[in-house]
């Protein structure tokens, strides 16, 4: 009898760390070519604040007069800056007007690890190919004068 399992694959070489202001992206190159129906972030170190007044979290703006727990600012781009996990038709706006963040349920801002599905439509990744991974108000320059911090991860994939 022949199992077929499913399992994450590791897709960075070294740690990604992006930070919160000053298109501080992180950067990495895929390592396997193929079609991808979701994404993990593991955190590794660090965190990121919206404002010096609200806790640091791993992956948001934990400002709850704005923002849900389970609220969410860490966006998978492509090398031009387009999102892609969640896709830009998934992202929500704030009172800037700019398409920033999303919800997922199940996880908080604190949660070890952030899973990004797009499960009606597989990415099509390349070999070298250059990802980046953004917050939010950074990605759209919106409101990140007073955010702080770096968050660093290792990123996976779910291949088809």
């Amino acid at each position: 009898m022949l199992l077929f399992v499913d399992v994450w694959q590791k897709i960075n070489n070294g740690p990604v760390c992006f930070g919160a202001r000053d298109d501080r992206y992180g950067a990495f190159h895929v390592t396997k070519t193929g079609s991808v129906k979701a994404m993990k972030l593991v955190h590794r170190s660090g965190s990121v604040k919206c404002h010096a007044d609200y806790p640091s979290t791993f992956w948001s703006c934990s400002n709850v007069n704005y923002y849900e727990s389970n609220t969410f600012m860490t966006i998978i781009t492509n090398a031009k800056g387009e999102a892609l996990l969640p896709s830009s038709e998934n992202l929500k706006t704030r009172s800037s007007g700019e398409k920033e963040f999303y919800t997922l349920d199940g996880v908080n801002q604190r949660s070890p690890e952030l899973i990004l599905g797009n499960l009606s439509r597989p990415l099509n990744l390349l070999k070298d190919q250059q990802l980046q991974i953004w917050y939010g108000q950074d990605w759209v320059d919106s409101s990140e004068d007073n955010n702080s911090g770096t968050t660093c991860v290792d990123i996976f994939a779910w291949y088809v």
